[in-house]
């Protein structure tokens, strides 16, 4: 996700996929006792998520994460005395008090039809009686463009509802009719109507188009020759390595224990989710993808590489959801998809749920719907897809933010919730037929902690852990022996398209030698099925200077004349494009540096010096960060300028998502 904080886990909840019931369920009762029981207290709770999975190497550096002669990452303490008071804890999220009047539930498995209910056992608690409620339900559904243009910059935000059915105790569900706004009614003793209930449903229908896909393809054959990988992606905005080990430490032991593979020297190429997501999805840099499909940010995204789309080719069912729709990786300031890129696409629910419902915030984000939250929203529909095609094929991509994009503290309180949804998406049978990835894009971008000196590592080092189903290790014992190995090596989003590449020709190819494909943003890098290079640079990996945690630095004094000079370069890198831009330069002050906060040098010197420099600027107390290198007394300044804490309302004047880091409205 890629804004900046903007203006303007509670109770249980009931247990997702298919069945949908009020409380938890009792097989997720058992699963949380257990762990309870695992997990006495966040000490030992940190243990369990730690132990016996400590970075070594062949030289001894068990401090390092990753070591070799190219590139040495440290192995950091979570709760370092440093960033210590910025571990605060969040209080849990509640949504409403009471338990939701309506649910969706399956007739019969096999056939994938659903029926929205009425739970009769929560009436009471709306304080009328089961023969005074009435309740009706509309469909929401999506509008490619207004008026019937082909294009158009806001197509992605169009959706309609149609008018409201009535329904007394249950309805059965059109296999078009995904996403469902129910209203429920009391009469009163006047014989008025007023309304005691409101509540969206998404669910995952086998729609017409995806049926004919699914007849089209192959899919027959169980042995382990035969068999295909299904593909899902699950990001969590936002969290570093560190930070997922200090607040969820629940879900951390469930993915070691049950054998997850965590890459401890996964390092961002980006600022934001862009970028980052971007390359995992279509092997290109920014820079790349805005030559080739993205020009400006008002085109849409439609005609870039998305390797979802070669997927589905190979009669894969594809689907991407991601919360918080205005700020989501792909639309934030940016026109976003004109066609729906996958075959579900979740958009156009949690648009009517935002306009539709009462909405809870929380650090300026989306954390309730109505009586549900978010994020319970979309672990239903994850496991709800995964259940229903799980004798197909499928690539998903699922981004969630609204609990992590905007504070290091509320993931604590989601993480019985995650380890869950874990366990219950393995009951769906997901893990026997699925590569799955769970990963971040990187770590908080701003505020105090990230004005550490480990909070400069954690924005890089987002966390990562892949699964691997069991039959897949048995036909390519080398393969996962290479993700192993990798584990200790520094690795970039770009080695994960190529991953995720190598599954599509396998694929494609059935049962044919796999061969290597190359990736236009990293020449360089490898699929995580081959072995890691161990002494790999940054560059090597796709990664530019700005974003590498290989390297260490020594500060310098701040007031010597080569740091003043770098931080005036860096300030003069900034009101240039602030004057550049056009229809901008008027309402955007020019800055002046206001002092210099830190200056740190590259060791050992090679050919040339690299700078990292940290400033403040005048007016409106932007805190910025680059790097910088010198080389025969030149300046140049190496990747993205990054703004390290919140600009607020501070550029409402501005509508571009690069600018707004730099603008303060005149």
């Amino acid at each position: 996700m890629d804004l900046k904080p903007r203006r303007g886990g509670g109770r249980k909840m009931f247990r997702g996929g298919l069945a949908i019931v009020v409380g938890i369920s009792l097989i997720g009762l058992y699963f949380s006792c257990t762990v309870l029981q695992d997990t006495m207290n966040i000490d030992r709770l940190f243990h369990l998520a730690t132990s016996g999975n400590e970075p070594g190497s062949a030289n001894g550096a068990d401090s390092y994460l990753v070591w070799s002669h190219k590139c040495q990452i440290p192995n950091l303490d979570p709760f370092d005395e440093s960033i210590r008071k910025f571990a605060t804890h969040a209080k849990p999220i509640i949504c409403s008090s009471k338990p939701p009047l309506t649910y969706v539930t399956v007739v019969h498995e096999g056939a994938h039809k659903y029926l929205l209910k009425l739970n009769t056992s929560a009436v009471a608690h709306y304080a009328v009686h089961p023969e005074n409620v009435n309740c009706c339900y509309s469909v929401v559904t999506r509008v490619n463009g207004p008026d019937g243009k082909e294009y158009s910059r806001t197509a992605d935000n169009y959706y309609s509802v149609s008018e409201c059915s009535d329904f007394d105790t249950e309805v059965a569900l059109h296999s078009e009719e995904e996403f469902i706004l129910v209203r429920c009614f009391k009469t009163t003793t006047r014989g008025t109507k007023r309304e005691v209930y409101k509540n969206t449903h998404a669910v995952v229908p086998v729609k017409r188009e995806v049926e004919l896909k699914l007849n089209k393809s192959n899919f027959e054959g169980s042995s382990v020759e035969k068999k295909r990988l299904s593909v899902f992606v699950l990001g969590l905005d936002s969290v570093s390595r560190l930070n997922l080990l200090r607040t969820m430490p629940k879900t951390v032991h469930y993915l070691r224990r049950n054998g997850w593979l965590e890459l401890l020297g996964y390092n961002k190429i980006g600022e934001n989710t862009l970028p980052n997501l971007a390359a995992i999805l279509m092997g290109l840099s920014q820079v790349q993808m805005k030559k080739q499909c993205w020009v400006s940010r008002y085109e849409k995204f439609d005609n870039c590489p998305f390797i979802w789309r070669e997927f589905s080719s190979l009669g894969y069912v594809t689907a991407y959801a991601e919360d918080e729709p205005a700020g989501s990786t792909f639309n934030y300031h940016k026109t976003g998809f004109v066609v729906p890129p996958t075959d579900y696409y979740i958009r156009p629910f949690l648009l009517a749920s935002e306009d539709k419902l009462p909405v809870k915030k929380r650090a300026s984000l989306n954390v309730c719907l109505g009586p549900t939250p978010t994020s319970e929203h979309i672990f239903r529909y994850i496991t709800d897809f995964a259940t229903v095609f799980k004798s197909a094929l499928y690539f998903g991509v699922c981004w969630i933010n609204n609990f992590s994009h905007s504070s290091n503290a509320i993931p604590a309180t989601v993480d019985e919730r995650v380890a869950l949804f874990f366990h219950q998406l393995n009951e769906t049978g997901a893990f026997n037929t699925t590569f799955m990835i769970f990963l971040s894009d990187h770590g908080m971008r701003w505020g105090d902690i990230r004005r550490t000196s480990i909070g400069w590592f954690e924005e890089r080092l987002p966390f990562i852990y892949i699964w691997v189903p069991e039959w897949f290790k048995q036909k390519h014992p080398d393969f996962y022996k290479n993700l192993k190995t990798n584990r200790n090596r520094l690795t970039s989003p770009f080695d994960l398209h190529l991953t995720l590449r190598e599954i599509l020709e396998g694929s494609r190819q059935g049962n044919t030698t796999w061969i290597p494909y190359g990736c236009p943003g990293c020449p360089k890098c490898v699929s995580l099925f081959s072995e890691v290079p161990a002494e790999r640079d940054c560059e090597d990996a796709g990664i530019t200077a700005n974003w590498c945690t290989c390297n260490k630095y020594r500060p310098m004094p701040i007031e010597d004349e080569a740091s003043q000079a770098i931080a005036f370069h860096i300030l003069s890198e900034i009101n240039s494009k602030l004057k550049k831009a056009a229809n901008v330069s008027a309402s955007c002050a020019e800055l002046t540096l206001d002092h210099v906060i830190s200056v740190k040098r590259k060791v050992p010197m090679v050919s040339h010096d690299d700078f990292i420099v940290t400033f403040d600027t005048f007016p409106g107390g932007a805190v910025f960060e680059a790097t910088v290198r010198r080389s025969d007394g030149a300046f140049q300044l190496k990747g993205d300028i990054s703004r390290i804490n919140s600009y607020g309302n501070q550029s409402d004047c501005v509508d571009d998502a690069e600018l707004k880091l730099y603008c303060y409205c005149t």
